[in-house]
């Protein structure tokens, strides 16, 4: 007899080899091996159809899943009315898979964690735990002369051999945090310190101003929960005076090992180049105001509502986005993406809000505090809903807020 079980334990195992085939895609793709699907694609496609399978099972979340789907492909199918002659639906249903994936992904693991005992809990840990050890294996194999660099220009920085390079610090970021509460939480608070400086440590070798400053934020809010600081009061206290000592001393070591690094000679020639704000957008003001140059003469009627769908919009802007995801999603989904990436969070974040208040789940407010973090990264540097590494990893990320406690073991 089949059981929903086994299937949900299959699409679990496929996701462990979510990183692996990312490195092995990006080190085709770098090398000009050019598939008509990449293997990256073709194994996240495998993966959404499983969990529509899964969806089956249940016809609400197989009706949020189709609905969803429906209204972000709304300017793809008014783009086949026109006439526009470039190819662009497969392109568009990739790009609008990407987005909505963290939902899919969302839905999967709410269903699975409501029903997950100690062996479910457990084979999640070990998903998050070898996936962060690919990612951060990735990233420092720069230091043996091996994997590629963040940016061409000056060998900055690493990806290791991923080939979306901008997606990494948002990918390391979700991954370190689901490891980081559940550190801080079973263990003594010098582990989670020892963790955090070990990640930072990641971070800077990425070479991204904005994961580093992300990583910092997380590693530091994480701890300072309102239930964590008043049933840890005692730890708290430890670690606070471990953090006033060490983060200082920590952070000034790093930043004078990397002041002769790519990563400050980045930091250097852009900071000179650029006023403060386009420093700080890394050009995205730019790109938007092209974007909105090409929103107000290229786009016709009911496009400047509905959107002109992701191909047509990089198409007009000569495949430059705005690298910001609420505005990237305005330009080629219009009104209706905007607003249903405002509904979904918004519900997001009213669940996580509720959750917390109850006192038996005990992710809740790890889970609100990591929402309103991903969306000021995706509202300042983007490639974070729009991301097909991390989007699985949002999605677990999400859904740990519908653990209870008696679900928990160390």
């Amino acid at each position: 007899m089949f059981k929903i079980s086994y299937l949900d334990t299959f699409i679990i195992v496929l996701m462990f080899a979510l990183l692996p085939i990312d490195m092995i895609n990006g080190f085709l793709l770098t090398n000009n091996v050019n598939l008509p699907i990449s293997l990256g694609q073709l194994h996240k496609l495998a993966i959404l159809f499983f969990l529509f399978i899964r969806f089956l099972f249940y016809p609400q979340q197989l009706l949020i899943a189709v609905g969803t789907s429906f209204l972000l492909l709304i300017p793809t199918i008014y783009q086949l009315t026109t006439g526009f002659s470039e190819p662009f639906l497969f392109a568009d249903i990739i790009k609008v898979s990407k987005y909505l994936t963290p939902l899919y992904a969302f839905l999967f693991f709410a269903r699975y964690i409501k029903q997950a005992g100690k062996k479910e809990y457990i084979l999640l840990l070990k998903f998050i735990k070898f996936s962060y050890v690919v990612l951060a294996g990735n990233i420092l194999i720069k230091l043996l002369g091996f994997g590629y660099p963040m940016y061409e220009f000056g060998d900055i920085g690493s990806k290791g051999f991923f080939y979306a390079g901008n997606e990494v610090s948002a990918l390391l970021i979700v991954i370190s945090s689901i490891l980081g509460i559940h550190i801080w939480k079973n263990f003594h608070w010098s582990r989670y310190l020892l963790f955090t400086l070990f990640t930072l440590f990641v971070g800077f070798t990425i070479g991204s101003k904005t994961g580093v400053l992300g990583l910092i934020i997380m590693f530091t809010l994480v701890p300072l929960k309102p239930l964590s600081f008043v049933v840890n009061i005692k730890k708290m206290i430890s670690f606070g005076t471990a953090v006033l000592i060490l983060i200082p001393i920590a952070l000034y070591s790093m930043w004078r090992a990397i002041q002769e690094t790519d990563l400050m000679i980045r930091i250097t020639y852009f900071s000179q180049k650029f006023d403060l704000l386009t420093f700080i957008l890394s050009n995205r003001n730019v790109f938007f105001r092209d974007a909105w140059r090409a929103y107000l003469l290229k786009y016709q009627g009911i496009e400047k509502v509905i959107g002109v769908g992701q191909a047509k919009f990089e198409w007009l802007t000569n495949d430059r986005t705005v690298e910001i995801d609420v505005i990237d999603i305005f330009f080629a989904y219009g009104v209706i993406g905007v607003g249903l990436l405002i509904f979904l969070l918004s519900i997001l974040l009213a669940q996580a809000s509720r959750f917390s208040k109850t006192g038996n789940h005990p992710f809740a407010n790890f889970v609100l505090l990591m929402c309103i973090i991903l969306i000021a990264i995706s509202s300042t540097a983007g490639h974070v809903f729009s991301s097909g590494m991390a989007a699985i990893f949002i999605g677990l990320l999400f859904g740990l807020m519908y653990f209870k406690k008696e679900q928990l073991v160390v």
